[in-house]
Order: C-alpha cells, then sequence, then structure tokens
C-alpha cells in the first residue's frame, strides 16, 4: 500500500490500490485544494518530488506538457505506483466544520427547469451538518460510487439542506431522480467538502458568476448574506442557454429591488428560439460580460462555479484586467458518470 507525504504540512496517508492521491488525502481528513475532480481545473496541481504515478488515461486535459516535465501532476487523477513526497499548498479546511458521513431522507423535490430538480434533504433530528455556503457534499451510492452536489440553501434557511439536479443520464444516479426516486427515499452522504466559500472578512467587493447549476453554491452564499443582514454590494452574473434555464431569476429580479447594493445580471449564450418570448437581456457568455462591464477587476474578489470550459475562460482572462490570483476562488463542475469513491474521477453534477 503506498505510504504518500504531504510537505511541508508532514502528514503521511495511505492510498488504497488504484485511489487517486486526493482521494486518500480527504478519506484522511486532509481538505487539499481541489474542485472538478475530472482533470480540468488544476486547482489540485501539485509537484511530485519523489516517487513514481500514473494516470488513468492521457496526461489530464488540464495539466500542460510543460507542467509535466517540471514534475507536477493533477492528485485527483494520479494513481500511486510507489511511496510518494508530494509537494502541496496550505490544507485549508473550511473553519468551524467537520467532515461527516450521515444518512438522510428525500423530504421533497420540485422540478425547476426541465432538467433541473431542487432536491430537498433531512437530516435525522439528532444530527447537524456544519457548513460554509459554497461547499458541496457527496451522495453516496452502491458499489463505492459518489455524486458531488454543491448545497444551494445556506445555514440560516433552516435544517433542510437544498441541491440543484442537472440531469446527466436516464441510466445513472440523476436519472433515477428524474423517474424513479420519491419523497421518503433514503440516502447518505458525506460532507461538507471543498474550499469554496464566501471570505466574509475581505473588505474587497463579492463578484459572482455562474453557468448553468453553477448559480447553486453562489445562491447560498447569496441567502445566508440577506439572513445574516450583510448589506455589502454583491453583484451576480448567471449565465445560461436560455430563459428556462435562468430558473430562480424571479427571486434574483426581486432581490435586486429590495436590496440596495445587490445587482443581478442574466446572460444568454443559446440562440434566439422562434417559438419564444422576446429576451430583454444580454446575450453571449457570463464571463465576457464581466469584462465588458469592468475594465479595472483588481477591487473585487470573483467567486466563479460552472462548466470548466467557463473556469479556465476566467482563469486566463481576468488576471489581464487587474485581478490578482489570489482575489479568484472558483468550483469547476465536471459532468461525469457517478464516480468511484477511491478514484474520485468527476464531480458529475455539482
Amino acid at each position: 500500500m503506498p505510504q504518500i507525504t504531504l510537505v511541508p504540512a508532514g502528514p503521511t496517508v495511505s492510498a488504497d490500490p488504484g485511489e487517486t492521491v486526493l482521494a486518500a488525502a480527504l478519506r484522511a481528513g486532509l481538505n487539499l485544494p481541489h474542485s472538478c475532480k475530472g482533470g480540468h481545473c488544476a486547482s489540485c496541481r501539485a509537484r511530485i518530488l519523489a516517487g513514481e504515478f500514473t494516470y488513468p488515461g492521457e496526461r489530464p486535459p488540464g495539466l500542460t506538457e510543460a507542467e509535466a516535465r517540471d514534475g507536477y501532476a493533477l492528485l485527483c487523477q494520479a494513481r500511486a505506483l510507489t511511496d510518494l513526497r508530494v509537494e502541496t499548498r496550505e490544507v485549508r479546511p473550511a473553519p468551524d466544520v467537520e467532515v461527516k458521513s450521515l444518512p438522510c431522507r428525500i423530504e421533497r423535490m420540485d422540478r425547476v427547469a426541465e432538467d433541473v430538480m431542487a432536491v430537498f434533504l433531512r437530516l435525522p433530528a439528532v444530527e447537524e451538518l456544519h457548513y460554509r455556503p459554497g461547499q458541496y457534499l457527496d451522495i453516496m451510492l452502491s458499489g463505492g460510487r459518489r455524486r458531488s452536489f454543491s448545497i444551494a440553501s445556506a445555514p440560516a434557511d433552516g435544517r433542510l439542506l437544498e441541491l440543484h439536479v442537472r440531469r446527466a443520464s436516464r441510466s445513472g444516479f440523476t436519472g433515477q431522480l428524474f423517474d424513479s426516486l420519491r419523497a421518503g427515499a433514503l440516502l447518505r452522504i458525506e460532507g461538507p467538502l471543498g474550499q469554496f466559500w464566501l471570505r466574509a472578512e475581505s473588505p474587497r467587493l463579492p463578484l459572482m458568476i455562474g453557468g448553468g447549476t453553477g448559480y447553486a453554491p453562489l445562491r447560498a452564499m447569496l441567502r445566508q448574506l440577506v439572513a445574516t443582514g450583510d448589506r455589502r454590494p454583491v453583484t451576480l452574473y448567471w449565465g445560461a442557454q436560455d430563459a428556462g434555464g435562468l430558473y430562480e431569476q424571479a427571486w434574483l429580479q426581486r432581490l435586486e429591488r429590495e436590496r440596495p447594493g445587490f445587482r443581478y445580471r442574466p446572460v444568454l449564450s443559446g440562440p434566439p428560439s422562434a417559438d419564444a418570448a422576446p429576451w430583454p437581456g444580454r446575450r453571449g457568455v457570463a464571463h465576457e460580460a464581466v469584462l465588458a462591464d469592468h475594465a479595472d477587476l483588481s477591487g473585487f474578489d470573483v467567486y466563479a462555479s460552472g462548466p470548466p470550459a467557463m473556469i479556465e475562460a476566467i482563469r486566463s482572462s481576468f488576471p489581464g484586467h487587474g485581478l490578482p490570483r489570489e482575489q479568484l476562488f472558483f468550483d469547476s463542475f465536471d459532468y461525469a458518470p457517478d464516480a468511484l469513491s477511491g478514484m474520485q474521477g468527476g464531480s458529475a453534477n455539482r
């Protein structure tokens, strides 16, 4: 069983056969930086100082050839063949939270868009899940598989945990959720996970960018700000293919009218439909709308959540508009099949 030593922090963890370095660290309670878990976003990139490893296929798309030559690897995909020494960034657990594995029950399900279901989970009365708005949880499936979903509700919303689930297949978990699972079904979850949460102590203004159901963790942040009476100015750009994908448009428009300092900027990327109502808003992609509105991003903390292509475009272009990399926080949604828990092959439908 390979031993993985993380430096400079120093802890050593054991990796099961076929288990990724990231999965072994998470299983040991070390919340290493990560996001998509599918090899796209590169947030889990680290240098391998010693030892041998392999990938399940070719070099992950989120790692350049030059980075690979320099000894870097993506921990969400790398499997240890021998003992490893891995130089990682700081282990950054969310304060005041504890990762738990808990049973839960589907309280209800509301279809909020043609391919998006709002799922409400109830924990046992004796259990609590403390989390930071923006984090996600894993639903544990049979055969050691799991699916990851951002928590769309805020702690201030009460005991129900709300998830926004996009249908990604007909035969997998999301297909079952749309076709056969009903209220009352029992599930097991693990969480909270991830480092994507609002840095409330920052003096800079939050600027949020969501793509599709990438809106979910941003929604949790917004709802917590509203519930706690935080009046700081916030702007949300939400992009979708068509108006139906902006499934909470009415609430956001009402929030913009009622909460001074909040601005909502919806953007549609799909072509106009002949049978759809005229769209009075903007067209294009959300991150380009941000750049059109803000020549200088240095005064913002940017929170971006959505598909890997959107995140990569933001990571590439926003620093050229004055955004320091340490002021960009992102969660990359990788639409992959149900992932083996030991392999962490994709975040699927966060």
